[in-house]
């Protein structure tokens, strides 16, 4: 296998320029690139860097090298555009082990779009590297950020364990995040096991963003990795709206969900332990996982989805709903029983005795549990006399 070198590649991009850099350009099919450095600084206004860390494409049984891009933007309405290691993959390809780090806290209007192993679509039995994108967006910037592919995953392609941190810095901006494609996984496509983190700076007045543990649509015999998905607010903005979603937003026909951890802000957060929606090609065929839900701070809905999943609730919960306690397989039209579980350790009940004594209904017949003055957890379609103790962990 013909080894590329490890290069060392600096550019500095202006007003209106359009660069593109390849870290190992003509890799040959069934080679191995180099662990390159690619470093830029785009300074102006209207500009377009794309930096590639091997080749266009990966084919055959190529192999990525072990490549750190980095950029630091501080222009005005810039794009900028990180692919770990080409721009599409195929055959038995195999992503390397990638750093990709942008820092855009001072810019304005920036676009950002950063993908652990290719840009566009990984397909046959293409494999991604371990990853880590870290990235900072300034004011009025939004992002695209995905551990393996910004489109599709598909066939047999594997994802990699990747890590993914983005943080808004300005004012106010969005991103899109997911741990393996950020649209499609088909196929028998498999996802990592990724960890996603998105953070609402101190100086931020507001923050938008949905993480998704694998693909926004997950069909055919998809697998989604074991992913732990983190939102944290730092200050205290005047909205935010954070979707957290343990698999992928649209789970279709055999489709199967990991085991994913779901830890929300202190703000008003919606969490999806595996879909928000399902089609399942037959009744039943949709399968989730087991998936731990903790809703922070903040007035929080939650949907544990299939299977049996666990709801954490600390001290300063907040007012949150479970929308589907015990009846997430009815999404998936499954008759299976489900036995999910409320835990509330943390606000310290001596049994299962103390804790009963505070769940009612409320005027619409569902169960409200009130652990405290300001600490409510409404169970939406659930009376309080459907609950015992072994639906808790006190």
């Amino acid at each position: 296998m013909r080894r590329m070198p490890n290069d060392t590649i600096i550019v500095s991009v202006g007003n209106q320029q359009f660069v593109t850099e390849f870290g190992d350009p003509g890799l040959p099919n069934g080679g191995r690139g180099g662990s390159d450095r690619m470093i830029a600084t785009v300074d102006g206004g209207n500009a377009v860097l794309i930096f590639v860390g091997d080749d266009q494409t990966l084919q055959g049984h190529s192999h990525g090298g072990g490549d750190h891009l980095a950029a630091t933007v501080t222009g005005f309405g810039d794009y900028v555009f990180l692919d770990g290691d080409a721009q599409a993959m195929s055959g038995d390809a195999h992503g390397g082990n990638d750093v990709l780090h942008v820092d855009a806290s001072t810019s304005i209007y920036a676009s950002l779009g950063i993908f652990g192993d290719a840009e566009s679509a990984m397909s046959a039995d293409t494999s991604g590297g371990i990853d880590v994108v870290i990235a900072s967006m300034g004011n009025r910037s939004s992002g695209t950020f995905s551990g393996d592919s910004g489109s599709s995953m598909s066939d047999h392609a594997r994802g990699g364990n990747d890590i993914l941190s983005v943080t808004q810095v300005g004012s106010y901006g969005g991103a899109s995040i997911s741990g393996d494609a950020l649209v499609s996984m088909s196929g028998d496509a498999h996802g990592g096991n990724d960890i996603l983190s998105y953070t609402v700076g101190a100086g931020a007045q507001s923050g938008a963003a949905s993480l998704v543990g694998d693909a926004g649509y997950m069909s055919d015999d998809t697998h989604g990795g074991n992913d732990i998905l983190i939102a944290a607010v730092d200050g205290n903005p005047d909205s935010t709206s954070i979707v957290l979603v343990g698999d992928a937003s649209n789970m279709s026909g055999n489709a199967h969900g990991g085991d994913d951890i779901l830890l929300g802000s202190s703000r008003d957060d919606l969490l999806y332990g595996d879909a928000q929606t399902y089609a399942p090609f037959t009744a039943g065929s949709i399968t989730g996982g087991k998936d731990m839900l903790n809703s922070g701070r903040g007035n929080d809905q939650l949907w544990g989805g299939p299977s049996d999943d666990r709801f954490v609730f600390d001290k300063g919960s907040g007012l949150d709903v479970i929308n589907d306690f015990d009846q997430g397989n009815k999404a998936v039209g499954s008759t299976a029983r489900e036995h999910d579980l409320i835990n509330l350790r943390d606000y310290g009940f001596a049994d299962w005795t103390a804790l009963k004594s505070l769940i009612s209904d409320d005027s619409t017949g569902n169960a409200v549990i009130h652990l405290t003055a300001t600490d409510t957890i409404t169970l939406a379609g659930v009376h309080t006399a459907d609950l015992h103790a072994k639906d808790f962990i006190v």
